[in-house]
């Protein structure tokens, strides 16, 4: 009897386990799998490969595997991902205007609403209305809330809870892979935002990592050297008593260690991040500046945001900021 007993146990345990999308789901070959087959998925670790390696917040884990999805009628079964093996990514339409004949795709969409953001997707076949609808935003629910207690939601936090909104999005990496992004923001930009991040998604317009400041205890400084783009962080402005417009989840970062705050003192220029010294010349050729009509300042700019690169003093080229009465 115990003998049968602990056979249930096990089943029931790898029951559980293979409906995760991370360890076990890459590691076992022959379990049930959620995710549909138009999927490939790689959970990546937020921990940015730039950050010196005392500054690290956790280890940086061992590559994970690829989990190849592939489907027949009755069974899903996981296989070992080979780069060889991969067919060719079809990515019809765009997504901020799918055509009005094509049906969502809700099991790639649910499936993709388990993983964890900054996981990499390799989208095999998937029409842009099912991509489109991967970009979302809901209220702050009670787990992403935990992550930002005591980190960008202080205890002298004085923004409600309520007037901010969590996102998710997709975009492309520096490597012109597909990412999950995250980010919390203003309720009053919610929609500006998600518009402003489809029009990069159809322009393939490269962002390295959108994860929540929340993955770096909301150090900005350590954020920023991960390139890290992020928006709602109740903090001050760098050097006085004021309240920046992250605190209000307002302002936008993106790419900031190749498009930092600029400026000068005693004759000297200083840069934040410190790390981004050599991309203070806007002059040099970087794919990825932000520079005056490029598609991300025409993205903002037409929905009523600003820019910090045409600020008169004290240059900020990764910041949008929209402001309101």
């Amino acid at each position: 009897m115990k003998k049968i007993k602990r056979v249930i146990y096990v089943f029931l345990v790898c029951i559980l386990s293979v409906n995760q999308l991370s360890g076990c789901a890459a590691k076992e070959t022959n379990s049930n799998y959620s995710t549909p087959s138009e999927l490939i998925i790689k959970e990546e670790s937020s921990v940015p490969t730039q950050w010196p390696k005392e500054r690290l917040l956790s280890p940086t884990p061992e590559p994970s595997i690829i989990p190849y999805v592939s489907a027949d009628s009755k069974n899903i079964q996981i296989e070992e991902y080979r780069q060889e093996e991969l067919e060719e990514i079809h990515i019809f339409g765009s997504v901020v205007s799918p055509k009005s004949s094509e049906e969502v795709d809700n099991s790639v969409v649910e499936s993709l609403k388990t993983v964890p953001a900054a996981s990499m997707v390799k989208v095999i076949t998937a029409n842009a209305a099912t991509l489109a609808a991967c970009f979302w935003t809901e209220e702050i629910s009670p787990e992403v809330y935990s992550r930002m207690e005591n980190n960008s939601f202080g205890e002298n936090c004085t923004v409600p809870l309520e007037n901010l909104r969590y996102i998710r999005i997709l975009h492309y990496g520096f490597d012109n892979e597909i990412y999950i992004g995250e980010l919390v923001v203003n309720k009053l930009i919610a929609d500006d935002i998600i518009d402003i991040f489809k029009e990069l998604f159809d322009a393939k317009y490269p962002i390295e990592r959108i994860v929540l400041i929340d993955n770096y205890k909301a150090d900005d400084d350590i954020s920023m050297e991960a390139n890290n783009t992020s928006c709602f962080n109740f903090r001050l402005v760098e050097g006085t008593n004021q309240l920046s417009n992250h605190a209000y989840g307002l302002a936008v970062d993106i790419n900031p260690l190749y498009n930092p705050q600029v400026k000068e003192e005693k004759g000297k220029i200083k840069t934040l991040p410190k790390e981004a010294k050599e991309y203070a010349d806007r002059n040099i050729d970087c794919d990825y500046y932000i520079k005056k009509d490029d598609v991300c300042y025409k993205a903002f700019i037409s929905r009523g945001f600003t820019w910090g690169g045409e600020w008169s003093k004290n240059k900020d080229y990764q910041h949008f900021q929209k402001v309101f009465p």
